[in-house]
């Protein structure tokens, strides 16, 4: 089982987010052009649908940030983000199940 890396275009300003997902249920945001990084478990990521667009928000005790952390996505990049998380999830658990 390998790590799943997509760069995204994030909406709101013109830089991408390089996005990992990593078997072991987290998931790592790094955004070069800012300097910014976080890591987070996968439990404490959602998308909110908002008059922006779709948000992919991580709550603050998931990132250890003082507030929620959050990057506007397309709605293709959305479904692609989400379907990847999906299937990592979907993979840890058959392994996990088979052991």
């Amino acid at each position: 089982m390998l790590s799943e890396k997509r760069k995204y275009t994030l909406r709101n300003i013109d830089c991408e987010a390089h996005i990992t997902i990593e078997p072991c249920g987290t998931i790592e945001v790094d955004i070069p052009e800012l300097h910014q990084h976080l890591t987070a478990e996968l439990e404490k990521v959602h998308f909110k649908l908002n008059e922006q667009g779709i948000l992919m928000v991580c709550n603050e005790k998931g990132c250890g940030a003082i507030e929620d952390v959050t990057l506007h996505l397309s709605r293709k990049d959305t479904f692609d983000l989400y379907a990847v998380v999906n299937d990592v999830i979907e993979e840890y658990e058959r392994l996990m199940s088979d052991l």
